[in-house]
């Protein structure tokens, strides 16, 4: 038997997190959720995979809308770019499974993953006084 959290206190762990953690923690979830379609290819169970892609998708819209591009510049429109590209995968992908179309995505997720963790540390660490 697996343990859950409840709900309620799901919800107040992200609302705790800075805007960073949010983004890592979205990446993170991705990143399981391809790896599961991975799982589900291999499997042959097409219902599965499509759940997962389905939900890999919804959080790459949810990336792409939570994007400021005012502020963000360039960065904002490359990131744009890239989930406009990923979401271009995972459609390819339920048209066709093809495992290293996944894979691909599955290795740009991950680095996209460490680099957001990297980043939300810096973010959180506070800078030495000297």
């Amino acid at each position: 038997m697996t343990y859950t959290q409840p709900q309620g206190y799901r919800e107040m762990e992200i609302l705790s997190m800075t805007p960073a953690q949010r983004v890592v923690a979205l990446y993170a979830r991705l990143h399981v959720l391809l790896l599961q379609t991975r799982n589900q290819l291999d499997v042959g169970d097409i219902a599965a995979r499509e759940e997962r892609l389905m939900a890999a998708s919804a959080i790459v819209h949810e990336l792409a809308v939570s994007l400021d591009r005012e502020r963000g510049g360039q960065l904002a429109d490359q990131l744009a770019a890239l989930y406009t590209w990923l979401i271009g995968e995972f459609t390819a992908i339920h048209a066709k499974a093809d495992r290293g179309r996944l894979e691909a995505t599955i290795n740009i997720v991950r680095e996209l993953h460490e680099a957001w963790q990297g980043a939300a540390l810096q973010v959180s660490t506070p800078a030495a006084s000297w």
